[in-house]
């Protein structure tokens, strides 16, 4: 499905917008989904492992 191109100002600044809104919304995310990730991967290796992590 082909996305329409904006053809006025007004429709290239509410795409900008959009854009730039996304942006804030997204980047704060991405490093709890990476943490959530990092998480998941941890959990399932110290089960995997004998022993799991060591502290030091």
């Amino acid at each position: 499905m082909a996305v329409p191109k904006p053809k006025s100002a007004l429709e290239v600044a509410a795409v900008a917008i959009g854009a730039f809104v996304a942006l804030l919304v997204v980047v704060p995310l991405v490093p709890l989904v990476l943490d959530l990730v990092i998480g998941i991967f941890r959990g399932f290796f110290d089960v995997i492992v004998p022993g799991g992590r060591t502290y030091s």
